[in-house]
């Protein structure tokens, strides 16, 4: 009879200190996330600017998200917003996905070039926009701009001119984080059974088709982690454009966190600036649900 009272206070006593040591990690999720996401969300519908106390905070309903249908410079830095994620993301996938099939063979000094190639992935990404943007790509003194003049040709307006701003921004965001993709896909590599590998090669006819035909598909996983992740960062780029263009020219390289942030924190509209930043929000998640089902319907098919 005592063992059995003392077993259930034990197990009573468990339940309590498993709670309590819950707690802490749950407050602070509470506390840190889930409050503001609230808070934020509920701001969206109301009018509030800070510069203005007297004005106080009143009901806004839908006005907020009605501003945004016919708001230009949301629909451009929305679009800009898009074209970084549609051109940068593959173009990073790509080049990840060739230095990881290099990196995987047996090379000499293996070390050596995984080291150099993750290694702009660990510095900050304002160093790295100042010093490959700023530097490398400064129309007058930048060496790239100067190899072109030495070969005889016009200077290139890499920062003044809106399309090319906003290709050099995505050529430095590439240049930092195809290490990431990089890195993620060569552990999808190496968990890949050589056996499986050795009998796609008997199957095929080259090294290519069984690459293709049987690696790539085991890779799949890794790669939807790698360009999901990729996707979600790219939504939200905002420190390569400040030091790079900040913006520029006019509003040709802003993103939607740039604006989101001039509306909240610069000009005040607290209101508007949470709309502009749940419209992202969602945006990011109507289009990771499209990707994930256009894919599971194309696993379906291929394995039918």
């Amino acid at each position: 009879m005592t063992a059995a009272v003392l077993h259930t206070a034990s197990r009573f006593f468990e339940r309590r200190a498993a709670a309590i040591f819950l707690m802490a990690p749950l407050t602070l999720v509470i506390v840190m996330a889930i409050f503001p996401l609230v808070m934020s969300l509920g701001l969206a519908f109301v009018h509030w600017n800070v510069a203005n106390p007297a004005a106080g905070v009143t009901w806004a309903g839908l006005d907020h998200w009605s501003r945004l249908g016919h708001d230009d410079h949301f629909h451009r830095v929305a679009l800009n917003t898009v074209l970084y994620v549609v051109i940068g993301v593959p173009i990073q996938y790509g080049l990840g996905l060739l230095l990881a099939v290099v990196l995987n063979e047996e090379l000499k000094a293996k070390a050596f070039f995984r080291l150099l190639f993750l290694l702009p992935m660990m510095l900050s990404p304002v160093a790295i926009s100042f010093i490959v943007g700023r530097v490398m790509f400064n129309e007058a003194l930048g060496p790239i701009n100067q190899a072109i003049v030495a070969a005889g040709l016009e200077p290139v307006p890499w920062l003044t001119d809106s399309f090319l701003a906003l290709l050099t921004v995505i050529m430095v965001d590439v240049w930092q984080w195809t290490p990431f993709m990089t890195l993620i896909l060569l552990a999808g590599l190496q968990s890949v059974p050589e056996e499986v590998v050795e009998a796609g090669r008997m199957d095929t006819r080259s090294d290519w088709q069984a690459f293709w035909r049987v690696t790539f598909p085991l890779l799949l996983p890794w790669s939807v982690t790698a360009v999901l992740i990729r996707s979600v960062e790219m939504l939200k780029i905002v420190d390569v454009i400040v030091v790079l263009t900040n913006g520029g020219p006019g509003i040709a390289t802003e993103s939607l966190t740039l604006f989101a942030y001039r509306i909240g924190v610069v000009h005040f509209d607290l209101g508007y600036a949470s709309a502009v930043a749940f419209s992202l929000l969602g945006f990011a998640l109507v289009a990771t649900t499209v990707f994930l089902l256009i894919l599971r319907r194309a696993i379906a098919r291929s394995t039918a």
